[in-house]
């Protein structure tokens, strides 16, 4: 009997420890591989480039002034007028988002791989004009009685020259003073405009609309066409308020959104991936894993990898 209960607390022990090594593995396997994980949220942070060439980075925590502007690191204002038509170019890096105010009140926000071209200073009566070069940008524009009657304009270059040359543009935004976001990423073949607030007309070398709040418009740069579509503004200008609202989008498209704010490379070990579908609110601030661990526990990944700055999805 002594052998018998010998026998049976070997098996019971082996039983254990069998389902114990089983258990650990799969948990071990269904943990993702992190390896010196170098991905952080986008901060404030611009490079400013003067009329000379020279250039200065802005960052949360430096101060920089100059005769005509001045930034508190967060965001930068141009107030004197210049006597002269003189540009600045604005540049928001991966990973970072920036604020100004146009010398005629003006205020912009530019999010993450942006360029913007303007002057440092309008002249009243005479149309007020600034360059989106590439990236995203939301603006509220002062009206046009406050400056004589002069209109704002957003042009949008196309490949063959820059858009303040008039002959060369995908697009140019007509306003007397309302509320928009722009979007027209290099990586992109659409330009999208989505109306806030007011009233602008968009532009191309064929044809012109008027949009009303709570339409976009698409201009496909290829053709130079334009579709007008009704738009969750909401969604459309969540980044500004420091969101991520995700619908209608693959995870493709979700992952470009992320890779700019996080500055980070996103490769699909499975193609079919890209295709996915994820709908959810996400928070700028969020750590990645939180992220990608949410996107996985709702059963749109099976697994990721990260290795310094680089995201694999599985």
């Amino acid at each position: 009997k002594y052998a018998a209960a010998a026998i049976l607390i070997i098996a019971l022990a082996s039983t254990y420890f069998l389902k114990d090594t089983l258990f650990n593995n799969q948990i071990e396997n269904n943990i993702p591989i992190i390896v010196n994980n170098q991905i952080k949220p986008g901060v404030d942070k611009a490079i400013l480039t003067l009329d000379n060439g020279m250039q200065v980075t802005l960052e949360k925590g430096t101060s920089y002034q100059t005769q005509n502007a001045n930034s508190n690191g967060e965001e930068i204002i141009y107030s004197k007028p210049s006597r002269e038509l003189v540009y600045n170019y604005l540049t928001i890096p991966r990973g970072g988002q920036f604020q100004m105010t146009l010398s005629d009140g003006t205020k912009v926000w530019l999010n993450s791989e942006t360029q913007l071209k303007y002057p440092v200073s309008f002249t009243d009566g005479e149309s007020r004009k600034v360059e989106l070069v590439y990236g995203e940008a939301y603006f509220e524009v002062t009206h046009s009685t406050e400056h004589k009657g002069s209109n704002f304009k957003v042009l949008s270059p196309s490949l063959q020259g820059e858009a303040t040359n008039q002959s060369h543009y995908n697009q140019a935004i007509e306003v007397l003073g309302t509320k928009f976001n722009v979007k027209a990423y290099k990586d992109e073949t659409m330009v999208y405009t989505t109306l806030v607030e007011g009233k602008v007309k968009v532009k191309t070398d064929t044809q012109n609309r008027m949009l009303a709040p709570n339409q976009q418009s698409i201009v496909d740069i290829n053709n130079k066409n334009i579709e007008i579509a009704n738009s969750n503004v909401r969604n459309e200008v969540a980044w500004v308020n420091g969101e991520f609202i995700l619908q209608h989008k693959n995870l493709k498209e979700i992952m470009k959104v992320l890779s700019r704010w996080y500055d980070m490379e996103v490769t699909f070990a499975n193609k079919e991936l890209e295709n996915e579908r994820f709908v959810g609110v996400l928070g700028k601030e969020q750590n990645i894993v939180d992220i990608l661990n949410t996107i996985k526990n709702f059963g749109v990944i099976n697994d990721y990898e990260i290795n310094n700055k680089k995201v694999i999805l599985k």
